[in-house]
């Protein structure tokens, strides 16, 4: 004979209640960690911080190379600062003078404050290469000596003037390389200056050459007919 047992329905739901009390608690402290995300662990984060720090270090690094070029653009030098002086016993037809005759004569001018150019000579003097104008601006006459290396006017006087000398031209009608190579063809030498200038209404270039034997020789050369004429 089977015996089967009742429990009391007090006893049921004395049970039922105690399951629905455990689960609420439960259910509480799972939401009450919801609000802070659980820290990451493992290779992953590593990566992840690494990355960040190479990201700022390129960023640094551009940073970086951006205030060296504004350096490098601000720290250059003007045109003709610190240019090296040509030697004393340099040759004007195979070396180039720190400043030109063209630069020197729009100094001159600018100095001036215009005019026409009538006279430019170079010759070394003074343990100095240097340039000696004479222009002339509405019946004042303007003597300027400007530094053939740094382009200074070293010396500026003024003076009236009643001549009526012609306005000469380093590049026209001959430029002064011109008028150097057709003298050279006439008298082997070093050229140790030369001189523009006009003489009679005749304008005419005077290269001087120093010839082997500290002999040296002026060679007029006209720029008009680019006849030559050798003055020893």
């Amino acid at each position: 004979m089977t015996r089967t047992s009742v429990r009391p329905r007090s006893t049921v739901r004395a049970l039922a209640l105690g399951a629905l009390v455990l689960g609420l608690a439960a259910g509480c402290g799972a939401d009450s960690g919801s609000d802070e995300a659980p820290a990451v662990e493992g290779p992953g984060a590593s990566e992840q911080e690494d990355a960040g720090t190479t990201a700022d270090d390129d960023t640094a690094s551009e940073g970086d190379a951006s205030d060296d070029g504004a350096a490098s653009d601000d720290g250059g030098e003007a045109p003709g600062v610190g240019a090296a002086a040509l030697p004393a016993d340099a040759d004007l037809a195979t070396e180039q003078l720190p400043i030109t005759a063209e630069k020197a004569v729009e100094i001159g001018l600018g100095a001036a404050g215009g005019g026409e150019l009538v006279q430019i000579e170079i010759d070394h003097d003074d343990d100095v290469w240097e340039w000696e104008l004479e222009i002339v601006d509405g019946g004042r006459q303007h003597d300027l000596d400007i530094d053939a290396t740094s382009g200074e006017v070293t010396e500026h006087d003024q003076d009236d003037d009643d001549d009526q000398d012609p306005a000469v031209d380093v590049t026209s009608p001959m430029p002064y390389a011109e008028a150097i190579e057709i003298a050279l063809g006439k008298e082997q030498g070093r050229v140790s200056g030369w001189d523009l200038s006009s003489d009679d209404g005749r304008i005419h270039y005077t290269i001087d050459i120093d010839r082997s034997g500290d002999d040296d020789v002026e060679v007029e050369v006209d720029v008009e007919t680019g006849e030559v004429r050798v003055d020893d």
